[in-house]
């Protein structure tokens, strides 16, 4: 999406174009971050930023690991609320691939793949 705005340029007439690639990247990034810790850039950083929910699982998983015995209850029950929270992002960005990613694509399909320069090599 971002190589599409690169190329359209600033454009008075490209401006439904820009708009819906800033919509849907904004739509898929909403998910991105419920699903992961994005801002994590250094070990330090997880103290700073709240941990997500795969982030979440994976402790759970970890906690039930440890030792020669099932997992308890509540790690079953915290796992499942998990799962269904991972579920329903997952469900969204299905969605968003299944109908803004079409829609994007098919106002996108006048932009060339290739521009060329009024400049000179």
């Amino acid at each position: 999406m971002s190589e599409v705005k690169k190329r359209v340029g600033d454009a008075k007439e490209s401006k439904p174009i820009v708009d819906a690639a800033k919509d849907l990247d904004k739509k898929m990034t909403t998910v991105e971050e419920a699903l992961y810790q994005t801002k994590n850039k250094s070990e330090e950083d997880p103290l700073n930023f709240p941990v997500r929910l795969n982030d979440k699982l994976a402790g759970v998983g970890d906690s039930a690991s440890l030792g020669e015995y099932a997992p308890t209850a509540q790690q079953i029950a915290v796992r499942d609320e998990l799962v269904k929270a991972i579920d329903e992002q997952l469900a969204k960005l299905k969605a968003i691939w299944d109908t803004d990613l079409p829609a994007f694509n098919k106002l996108a399909a006048s932009v060339p793949a290739v521009k060329v320069s009024s400049t000179s090599p």
